[in-house]
């Protein structure tokens, strides 16, 4: 017998529960949600908008916020280290970049805050250890630690005044 042949018709408050219980364990954005649910009850029939009704009215009772989740995913990653690029990019991928309040936005615009996380990334990766070397050397060194830098999702300024720190030239290559 195939797992997918039940019968029974998926009601409102299964749906609910089911959602109540994803949302208890962390916020979800409301995409995310119904992907979730989705998967969860694809073997049982039920009315094609049966889930995004129920979404809907999680939303207005105030039990599932996309600011809600924003926030908290912007301060998990930038937590983890991430910059602001990355950060949008994260939250773009999870359909909830339209809805970044002002408060976030302010918090995305301030190069002072990013700088430091920035530096302290770059600091606890490489550990002060100089760019030494001939050109070539050098050059990929410094195309590694840019790279590294552009994935955590900082610009390119940024990268560019670290990096530069720590190049030290042709004066410690021994001829």
């Amino acid at each position: 017998m195939n797992a997918c042949e039940q019968t029974v018709l998926l009601t409102a408050s299964e749906v609910r529960v089911a959602a109540l219980d994803l949302l208890a364990r962390r916020e979800h954005s409301a995409v995310e949600l119904g992907t979730k649910l989705a998967k969860r009850f694809r073997c049982r029939e039920s009315d094609p908008d049966l889930i995004e009704q129920v979404i809907r009215q999680l939303v207005s009772d105030g039990l599932l916020s996309e600011e809600r989740f924003a926030v908290l995913r912007v301060r998990q990653l930038s937590g983890r280290g991430y910059g602001p690029a990355r950060i949008r990019n994260e939250l773009r991928r999870q359909q909830v970049d339209g809805l970044v309040s002002d408060s976030l936005q302010e918090a995305f615009d301030s190069p002072l805050d990013w700088a430091e996380a920035a530096a302290t990334v770059y600091q606890k990766k490489y550990r002060g250890a100089p760019i030494v070397g001939d050109w070539d050397t050098r050059q990929r060194e410094r195309s590694r630690r840019l790279r590294f830098l552009q994935y955590r999702g900082f610009d390119a300024d940024m990268s560019q005044a670290l990096v530069d720190g720590d190049d030290r030239g042709d004066d410690d290559v021994v001829e």
